[in-house]
């Protein structure tokens, strides 16, 4: 596959993706049965085992965690690092797909990449035989 260029000054959707992020990122913890305060001290636990800060010393504040999942809340946004902790605790890729869907990408999980290695080894294997072929009939 070759790469492309996407301008982003000509997304459609560009200016929505925080917007689009934390509506996803309000139905993972939907999704998962857990209530925003057990998320909140999941996160916190996971940060401070990997020795990562999302907002101060003493973590992500209830008040912080709030703003992040509040669309209407356009100044206060999750971090990199605190959607890839929340990511990581919820088992979800929701957020980074909203993200990347933007973009014209796709994330790809579970059986779907095992689908995928395999299409590459096949198309490579097939490449690999018609070469020698060609080897085959000069010789």
């Amino acid at each position: 596959m070759t790469p492309r260029q996407l301008n982003l000054f000509t997304q459609t959707n560009l200016a929505t993706v925080m917007r689009d992020i934390k509506i996803a990122m309000n139905d993972a913890i939907k999704d998962s049965g857990k209530s925003r305060d057990q998320v909140l001290d999941m996160m916190n636990g996971l940060a401070t085992r990997y020795g990562m800060r999302l907002n101060g010393r003493a973590g992500l504040s209830k008040d912080s965690f709030e703003k992040w999942l509040n669309v209407e809340e356009e100044n206060r946004l999750p971090s990199m690092k605190g959607v890839t902790v929340f990511c990581a605790v919820l088992q979800t890729t929701k957020p980074l797909a909203a993200m990347v869907m933007l973009l014209g990408g796709n994330i790809i999980e579970g059986q779907d990449i095992t689908m995928l290695n395999w299409a590459k080894r096949y198309h490579q294997a097939k490449d690999l035989r018609k070469q020698m072929k060609q080897l085959e009939d000069e010789l």
